[in-house]
């Protein structure tokens, strides 16, 4: 919808300089996208300042920009004024396009590990409970308009809020998103009114954008702020936490209703679970829960493999309870969920192992995925991962190590080294692999990523497990600056059928 220049600045408590009578249909942060009806926004960035973009902005025709007091230039134009700019392109893009939020039940999920599998559980429980949900997260975009592989795990401002009017059009009902650390930090997503906020885990990952962890813990917290505020159109939203994870034992928002779920496996910081994991029966082929819901018992039968996802289905759990469903019927929707692609995504191979994809590319992630593969085999348990470059170098030696402790082989290799050289990205793995005292199992160097999975399938037996990490679902590799194709899943049934071929 289109909105005055005049009404667009008072919603947004902005000092305007031009005519409050100009239109504007549009809001962008990049200056290339300025032009009729736009509102370009100058905002200071980690890579630039837009303010330098100010004069190309208004010679593309765009009806004003918006600048921070703190600018000392002349602007030759119809401009806004406010303190800080970072979250407007959220802000009007959710006011020029109708505050789709307000109409729609809406999930996000945020966490280091587990976000693309709870938030897409939680598609498939929405879907069953109130009704068509879209998807905005790692793999793709879901608006029941259109289909599309995702450039971010959370879209921005004008992009998100365009995503969730599409949504609201074609007839949606509810919206399951992975929220990151730096769509908060960069408040890309300011304005959004969460109904329901889910807190997965911290560990370490993107401290190359964050610098440590407690400013990373910080900016995943500001998620709680999306469920609540004085201008709110729902009532205040819920929260589902972690009760395992220590970095989460002292959230306890004032004024927010909070159910906190736990396995049992990692320890108890000192509270009471609402919905604590009973039993459960880990299979190669799916898995069985018993949870207790403050005093209920609930069974789930799930189709999703490996301990961590136990977590993950404990996550969308809770946060449907917390949300008022009953937790049997979210039981019941939550067993019809599927499979996630690239994570613990498992192949049988012909010569009686599996192999299993799976995205992950932090230390705790890699020991998570290695554990849950260990329960699910009796023979080798074989790892095949790298370190994207350009990227946190201190969890290299991290990984390397937990690789040393957990498998029986592995094979290090490239993953997206970007600009750096990919046999030193190895290199660092390496050092921290033959660091652990005592490892005398075989660790094998194979820069080239095909190479290695092909060289890791051909050495496994009946009864081995190959676990292939790190890029998941991605159908690329990030090579200097290309982005050539690559899909480790693609690699693996190729070989698969190839075997299949000489069998026959």
């Amino acid at each position: 919808m289109a909105m005055t220049l005049g009404t667009l600045a008072t919603a947004l408590g902005a000092e305007l300089k031009g005519d409050p009578w100009a239109t504007v249909t549009y809001v962008s942060a990049d200056s290339r996208q300025a032009g009729p009806g736009c509102l370009f926004v100058a905002v200071r960035g980690t890579s630039g300042d837009g303010h330098r973009w100010l004069s190309g902005a208004l010679e593309a025709g765009c009806a004003a920009v918006a600048i921070e007091h703190s600018h000392d230039g002349e602007v030759a134009g119809p401009h806004m004024i406010l303190d800080s700019t970072r979250p407007v392109p959220a802000l009007a893009a959710r006011l020029l396009n109708d505050t789709p939020d307000a109409g729609l039940r809406i999930a996000g999920v945020t966490g280091t590990n587990g976000k693309t599998t709870t938030a897409s559980l939680m598609r498939s429980m929405l879907t069953e409970l109130v009704g068509p949900c879209g998807l905005l997260g790692t793999i793709r975009y879901e608006t029941g308009l259109r289909s599309v592989s995702a450039p971010l795990t959370t879209p921005g401002g004008p992009e998100l809020y365009s995503a969730l009017r599409e949504m609201s059009t074609a007839g949606l009902q509810a919206v399951a998103m992975e929220v990151s650390s730096h769509a908060l930090d960069q408040q890309r997503i300011a304005g959004l009114e969460l109904d329901v906020a889910v807190l997965t885990n911290l560990s370490r990952d993107h401290l190359d954008y964050h610098g440590d962890l407690e400013s990373y813990l910080a900016a995943k917290l500001r998620i709680v702020d999306l469920l609540q505020g004085d201008q709110r159109r729902k009532p205040v939203g819920v929260l589902a936490l972690n009760a395992d994870d220590p970095a989460f034992a002292a959230v306890a928002p004032p004024g927010i209703h909070t159910w906190r779920w736990s396995t049992g496996w990692r320890g108890h910081p000192g509270c009471q679970p609402d919905v604590r994991l009973a039993d459960c029966n880990l299979r190669p082929d799916g898995t069985t829960l018993v949870l207790d819901i403050r005093g209920t018992r609930v069974d789930v039968e799930s189709a999703l493999v490996g301990r961590f996802n136990v977590e993950n289905i404990c996550a969308a759990l809770t946060a449907g309870v917390a949300l008022g469903y009953p937790p049997e019927a979210c039981a019941q929707a939550l067993g019809k969920a599927p499979q996630v692609a690239g994570r613990m995504e498992g192949f049988a191979l012909p010569n009686g192992a599996v192999a299993v994809v799976d995205y992950a590319h932090t230390p705790d992630a890699l020991e998570a995925v290695l554990a849950s593969c260990r329960e699910l085999t009796d023979g080798r348990l074989i790892v095949v991962f790298g370190c994207g470059g350009d990227r946190d170098r201190g969890k290299r030696a991290l990984m390397g190590a937990i690789a040393a402790r957990d498998a029986d082989e592995t094979w290090v290799t490239s993953d997206n080294p970007r600009s750096e050289d990919p046999g030193a990205i190895c290199a660092e793995i390496i050092a921290g692999y033959r660091g652990v005292s005592g490892t005398a199992r075989p660790c094998r160097l194979e820069v080239q990523r095909s190479d290695a999975i092909l060289g890791a399938l051909a050495v496994s037996e009946s009864g081995d497990v190959v676990v292939i990490a790190g890029k998941g679902h991605e159908d690329y590799q990030i090579i200097g600056d290309q982005r050539l194709d690559f899909d480790d899943r693609m690699i693996v049934r190729d070989w698969i059928k190839a075997r299949e071929d000489d069998l026959a």
